[in-house]
């Protein structure tokens, strides 16, 4: 058993996940039941291999696989497989996994295209029992951010559409009420997370460096980030809905794409080594 089976394992959960968005789409497109019964089948099948590869490759280098840039996007996606499965199961809205499912689909190549799956020893920074739950929580609350993006774009085409109430689009999303009211939830459960990632973060860093806090490049993006959500969270109490709250929720997910991303490899400070 080595890394590399991992890797071919996603490359098959790639597969499923790709054919699992054609099938959604399809869905929203045709309102064939079949074949959105059939997308769920397969994004559920794609999920189960994907946990065998990460699971392949925590016996492999005998360590979560919660370590390299790699590792948490690989967690991000099952994290975002996860909650979106959960998501559909509760609100049974098979219509948003014709924007959530491609995303994660298109994560799915991406991860495999520009990052490496080579495992890397522990740095001595990293042998702590914070970074499972401090990784846990960030993958979580990114991939909430993910969902409520989808559901953000969805709320602005279905607002758009609903001038012309014959129009493709608003014959097949769902009333935008509701869609605002899904992009609150899970905004608000990123929200926790996020808020868990920082807190865990603090106490991973003074145990390594002995300080909860020194204004590092990705500490003080995480703050910008959970600061936008905060606003978004704020705003709602407020009075702000719809259209506006739509929006910042884009934005949020902008800003935690580059706390993620951008900061990693365009900014200096001590998370280098993601």
């Amino acid at each position: 058993m080595t890394v590399e089976l991992g890797a071919t394992l996603f490359t098959a959960a790639l597969v499923f996940y790709m054919a699992a968005a054609v099938c959604y789409v399809a869905y929203m497109v045709k309102e064939n039941k079949s074949v959105g019964r059939a997308g769920v089948y397969i994004l559920i099948a794609g999920w189960l291999i994907h946990t065998a590869s990460i699971a392949v490759r925590a016996i492999v280098t005998k360590t979560p696989p919660l370590l390299n840039m790699y590792e948490y996007v690989l967690a991000l996606i099952w994290c975002a497989a996860v909650i979106y499965l959960i998501l559909e199961w509760v609100t049974k809205t098979k219509v948003f996994g014709a924007f959530v499912v491609p995303l994660i689909a298109v994560s799915s190549v991406l991860l495999i295209e520009f990052l490496s799956a080579e495992a890397r020893p522990v740095m001595p920074a990293l042998r702590s029992a914070w970074r499972v739950p401090h990784i846990v929580s960030g993958s979580l609350a990114y991939a909430g951010f993910g969902i409520a993006f989808c559901l953000a774009i969805m709320y602005l085409i279905g607002e758009r559409a609903g001038r012309n109430e014959q129009s493709f689009w608003a014959k097949r999303l769902p009333a935008l009420r509701t869609l605002d009211y899904t992009i609150y939830r899970t905004v608000a459960f990123g929200f926790l997370l996020q808020t868990s990632l920082i807190l865990t973060g603090a106490l991973w860093a003074q145990k390594s460096w002995a300080r909860y806090w020194g204004w590092d490049s990705k500490e003080t993006w995480s703050l910008i980030t959970w600061l936008v959500y905060a606003a978004y969270l704020h705003t709602r109490s407020i009075g702000w809905k719809g259209r506006r709250s739509a929006i910042l929720a884009i934005i949020g997910f902008a800003v935690a794409m580059f706390t993620l991303f951008g900061v990693s490899y365009l900014l200096a400070g001590l998370h280098s080594y993601a």
